[in-house]
């Protein structure tokens, strides 16, 4: 994987209002205790001095340490586990209590942190979903730098891991969950049925119309579709055609005028409405339809999305008898450069933590060992394989995965990381407007033109209301 270091934007004012309270009223010796350093005075008593503190040090370390990890992802709970328990194996002293918190919303997870912290409530290891999210709580003072934990050790966050992300120039957390939205998941018996061969990996967005097509089948209310769209799908085409963020160029302007949006768009639109081969737009809002449920019931043929719902393949909730086979995100051009669009979970230190040097230590371990023996995502560790993280997400259903498409993917050797490396505070309401109005075109309430038009009228509007 190509290391990039990702440079983001500040924080909006009204972040920054809402968060920079739990950082208030900290003195010079309170931030020299949460970053795991200690003074000691010169003169003659200094070796008795660092003795001292260094038996102190050691009796500390062996009493018991409860941290507190809040996390929204409940339906990982014996996954989390699982990593606690290795880690309280080596480590004693230390046991990690979960607590989760949102319903299985990382919305609503986000915003009871946020008011966790504000009140000074003792947290230790948090987490946001997206780049976006870490982006304006660790610009409003919400997690601890953890550059100085790094440097204690003689070390780097980017001599352990491949994507480090940085706010004003200092580490705040550590993607430790990959997430590649990159794969095509195909069901390979329609797949055969139809006699199609599994695609490779320089297929298109032509390609892959026309196996839509073949893979429809039915009619009426039993009709199977070869292709679903899930909610925010319309940045796959501008994702395979340009690096980095999607609705923003380097020098900060709207992307919604480059023809790759409009294509696309109208792509989906005749995929749905004309060739009638991709579940439409109306049915997914009208029925509230769940692109999950939809694929792994066997009602859609084809879907794009990403690394993250590989562990739903062997998920008792989603129980199917059917062989999931993969495709690379098409290409408009199949000699373009072979993108794969990078997001990930990033985990934190609480500014409110009573444990930093602790919560530390088993962060580290929580991002490298710890990624595997939960085995449900892709490792951000260095020179992990990417073939081999996805093995072994897969281990324990192996059979109900086409294991060489997939390995052909994570093994390609046009493989390119993208993700962005400016995100403005800001960008979640541009990607709520576009999805607003792209659904107003998908749904035939206006022209593909005034589309185009109110996504950079508004999406200026937005920028400007940021300044």
């Amino acid at each position: 994987m190509k290391k990039k270091t990702l440079t983001m934007a500040l924080a909006s004012l009204a972040a920054a209002a809402v968060l920079s309270g739990c950082s208030g009223g900290q003195t010079g010796e309170t931030t020299q205790k949460q970053s795991g350093q200690t003074q000691e005075s010169g003169g003659t008593q200094a070796d008795t001095e660092a003795g001292s503190t260094e038996a102190a040090a050691s009796e500390e370390a062996a009493e018991p340490v409860t941290l507190r990890f809040a996390s929204w992802q409940s339906n990982h709970a014996e996954a989390n586990q699982a990593v606690a328990d290795a880690y309280h194996e080596l480590n004693p002293n230390v046991t990690v209590e979960f607590e989760y918190l949102g319903d299985m919303n990382a919305a609503d997870y986000m915003q009871k942190v946020d008011v966790m912290i504000m009140g000074g409530e003792p947290l230790d290891i948090v987490m946001t979903d997206s780049l976006m999210s870490y982006t304006v709580r660790a610009s409003s003072n919400a997690y601890l730098p953890l550059d100085s934990f790094f440097e204690a050790e003689g070390t780097t966050a980017e001599d352990m891991f491949e994507v480090v992300v940085k706010v004003d120039d200092q580490v705040y957390g550590i993607p430790a969950e990959m997430k590649y939205n990159n794969l095509v998941l195909i069901n390979k018996d329609m797949l055969d049925a139809a006699g199609l061969p599994v695609p490779d990996l320089n297929w298109t967005w032509d390609d892959y119309r026309d196996y839509a097509i073949k893979l429809t089948q039915g009619s009426g209310a039993d009709t199977i579709y070869g292709s679903f769209f899930r909610s925010g799908a319309n940045v796959f085409g501008i994702n395979a055609a340009k690096q980095g963020n999607p609705y923003f160029y380097d020098d900060g302007t709207l992307t919604f005028e480059d023809p790759i949006w409009s294509r696309f768009l109208e792509f989906r639109y005749n995929l749905e409405n004309t060739d009638k081969a991709s579940t439409p737009q109306t049915d997914i809002k009208a029925l509230n339809l769940n692109y999950r449920d939809q694929f792994f019931s066997g009602k859609v043929a084809m879907m794009p999305l990403g690394t993250y719902v590989l562990s739903d393949i062997g998920n008792e909730k989603y129980a199917h008898d059917f062989t999931t086979t993969f495709a690379r995100m098409p290409l408009w051009e199949d000699d373009d450069e072979h993108y794969n669009t990078a997001e990930a979970t990033v985990f934190s230190i609480a500014r409110t933590s009573e444990h930093p040097q602790e919560a530390f230590d088993f962060l580290k371990f929580w991002s490298t060992e710890g990624v595997n023996i939960k085995g449900m995502f892709m490792s951000n560790e260095k020179g992990v394989d990417r073939a081999d993280s996805v093995k072994r997400i897969v281990a324990s259903f192996e059979d109900m995965v086409d294991m060489d498409a997939l390995t052909a993917i994570m093994e390609d050797e046009k493989w390119i990381d993208s993700y962005p490396e400016s995100t403005p505070t800001y960008q979640n309401e541009i990607s709520d407007m576009e999805i607003e109005e792209t659904d107003k075109y998908l749904l035939g309430s206006q022209s593909l033109e005034e589309t185009i038009s109110n996504m950079m009228r508004r999406g200026n509007e937005i920028i400007e209301a940021n300044k």
